[in-house]
């Protein structure tokens, strides 16, 4: 049975959260560090979670495409530019990324666009 997009951001999040309690530091230093990361440069936020989508998918990292999948919609990107980033996981990392992208990305897009 496919996991809801829903339910896998809550999984991680209550996994970050509960990490959090045993790893307090750590945790706080990992979500600084990686909120820089994703703050807007020369490079757009919008376009630094389009390419997090891209390696996301890659690497078949469920979460983290659940993860930036939501990110990119609630920052309006059209489902052109998330086809877009799926089409450079493809090219990048060929057919197992774009079975990701096919499958994965695609129910968890579904999913996040009719939540909304």
């Amino acid at each position: 049975m496919e996991r809801k997009a829903h339910t896998i951001l809550e999984e991680y999040r209550n996994g970050i959260e509960q990490l959090s309690e045993h790893l307090p530091k750590t945790i706080q230093e990992y979500n600084r560090f990686t909120g820089e990361a994703f703050n807007d440069g020369e490079v757009t936020k919008v376009n630094k979670h389009l390419m997090a989508l891209a390696i996301s998918l890659k690497e078949g990292d469920e979460p983290s495409i659940a993860y930036h999948m939501d990110q990119c919609v609630a920052m309006d990107c059209s489902d052109q530019e998330i086809y877009e980033a799926m089409g450079v996981a493809a090219a990048y990392g060929g057919g197992a990324a774009m079975s990701q992208s096919v499958t994965k990305g695609f129910e968890i897009l579904k999913q996040l666009r009719n939540q909304s």
